[in-house]
């Protein structure tokens, strides 16, 4: 739905040159905390870990400064706490279109970059932008640098290295007397990120799983870009209404099989159960465990008899999980065989994302496993991710413009973010069909399989026409042949997919069989 407008549009002024960028103030370790979240992003986005600085003037809007910054501004971004540092972030515009806020010196709505006049000093812009618009990050002095990287270091979630930093003194000392917050602000803007944070969560799980078959890649496909009309359709009951929750946020309008709406139920349960955290509001659930337990002691009583039944035999088991449950994983899986139930299980079983990736079971499907991907990565978000699981090449940025991207859309915002960075695509669909395989297809399979000690190299020895001579000296053999031999090493194609989707690459492997298959 459109944005209501907040103040009376003046005539339109003659178009401007558009400013590159923008300037927002805050403290280092907000900038952490964004950095790790994928999002620069209003205070409510923040829990309990926000200091007091600039986007807490305009709660729901980012304010930009153009060309100078207030001292003011600088001053109270470090006021709440002795240890922070002041840090200038500068924020990306270009491609950026749709309704902001402008003081010249008087605030109005403009059409950025239309009705630009060239006179404003500071734009609102509606709140979130994607971490990726933060094109460097800029400190007073060199110790305000080194505090911040090493407070970085302190983190296993936060890419402060992926981002250009430099001290800009000058930049800090030509500031303007303006006072902050200026007078006459809009009121505060409402922001659901909890939902699109989940989502990140989702994306970036459904990637590391997305060798593991055509349903992971189809799944991963429809993750991050569920609009894509061209992409290939879910036959999946559950994974169906993927698409479907990652355009909404939600699963109020799912459809379809019991299992499917009862899953998307359970995942909106743990995103409501993170607002609430966020929040603090929350009351009675504890966990995101307690809370799933919860969720489906309501739902199962919307259920028939029978499915009542299963539902309840389930929560028991998730219930005796909490303790000491006496039975192995095997003797679970084969008590609980659908997807749900095996997702569910493994969200007690396994603490988080990364725990999730490296289980394996003989008796856990495809579909469990991507169940499971999207339950645990809902909770923990993109937020929750370590380092080494967003180190794919792109990942970062394809994520990042995403969230925001279905932040913006949730809150109806007339703010276009510019094209999204291409999604990135999962090896076994960058690899295709083997029988289509060329040159580059061959070289990056075989450096995959080697790298990784695959058992699905094959060598082929060709000898030229001739009379070969077999010598035995002192227990070794050598066989003389006319000219040289070819000697060609290739993959299996049917069991390098196999290891594939059971033996994940490491990332620096990975990011360099990415690069061979796009030379």
């Amino acid at each position: 739905m459109p944005t209501e407008t907040l103040f009376e549009p003046g005539p339109a002024p003659a178009r401007a040159q558009p400013p590159a960028s923008g300037l927002l103030v805050t403290n280092h370790l907000n900038l952490l905390y964004m950095l790790a979240a994928g999002l620069v992003m209003p205070p409510a986005g923040f829990g309990d870990k926000y200091y007091r600085d600039t986007l807490g003037s305009f709660p729901g809007w980012i304010p930009l400064f153009i060309g100078r910054v207030s001292d003011e501004a600088i001053s109270s971004s470090t006021s709440e706490a002795g240890h922070l540092r002041p840090v200038i972030l500068e924020i990306g515009l270009s491609g950026l279109s749709g309704r902001v806020l402008a003081l010249d010196p008087e605030l109005r709505e403009i059409r950025f970059p239309d009705q630009l006049d060239g006179g404003e000093r500071l734009l609102l812009v509606p709140a979130p932008l994607p971490s990726s618009r933060i094109e460097a990050v800029l400190f007073q002095s060199r110790e305000d640098r080194s505090a911040c990287e090493a407070d970085a270091n302190d983190f296993g979630n936060v890419p402060l290295r992926d981002v250009r930093r430099r001290v800009a003194k000058t930049l800090f000392a030509r500031t303007a007397g303006d006072p902050w917050p200026p007078a006459g602000g809009p009121p505060e803007r409402v922001v659901p990120l909890h939902a699109a944070m989940a989502a990140g969560g989702v994306m970036a799980m459904l990637l590391l799983c997305g060798d593991r078959g055509d349903l992971a890649v189809r799944s991963c496909r429809h993750a991050f870009d569920p609009e894509d009309p061209s992409a290939p359709s879910v036959a999946d009951p559950i994974l169906s209404g993927l698409g479907g929750w990652m355009r909404s946020g939600g699963a109020s309008d799912a459809q379809g099989a019991c299992q499917a709406r009862l899953f998307w139920g359970a995942v909106d349960s743990v995103v409501a159960w993170k607002r609430a955290r966020g929040t603090g509001r929350a009351s009675g659930a504890g966990s995101a465990e307690e809370a799933l337990l919860d969720y489906l002691e309501t739902a199962s009583t919307t259920l028939d008899a029978r499915l009542q039944a299963g539902a309840g035999r389930l929560r028991d088991t998730l219930v005796s999980l909490r303790g000491l449950a006496g039975v192995t994983t095997g003797e679970l899986f084969e008590r609980h065989a659908t997807p749900l139930a095996r997702a569910m299980t493994l969200f007690f079983l396994r603490r988080d994302c990364a725990d999730l990736l490296d289980f394996e079971h003989d008796r856990l499907h495809e579909q469990d496993r991507l169940a499971a991907a999207v339950l645990f990565g809902a909770r923990d978000g993109w937020l929750g991710l370590p380092l080494r699981l967003r180190a794919i090449p792109g990942l970062a940025a394809a994520v990042s413009h995403r969230m925001a991207q279905m932040a913006q859309r949730l809150a109806g915002a007339d703010l276009d973010l510019g094209e999204s960075p291409p999604r990135v695509q999962p090896l076994r669909e960058l690899f295709g069909d083997a029988s289509s395989w060329g040159p580059r297809e061959s070289r990056a399979a075989l450096e995959l399989a080697r790298a990784n000690r695959w058992d699905c190299v094959r060598t082929r020895i060709s000898l030229s026409r001739g009379d070969y001579t077999l010598t035995v000296e002192g227990g070794a053999a050598h066989i003389e042949v006319p000219g040289e031999p070819r000697i060609a090493a290739q993959v299996d194609p049917d069991r390098f997919f196999a290891c594939l989707a059971g033996s994940p690459a490491s990332c620096d492997v990975e990011s360099k069989v990415r690069g061979m298959l796009r030379s």
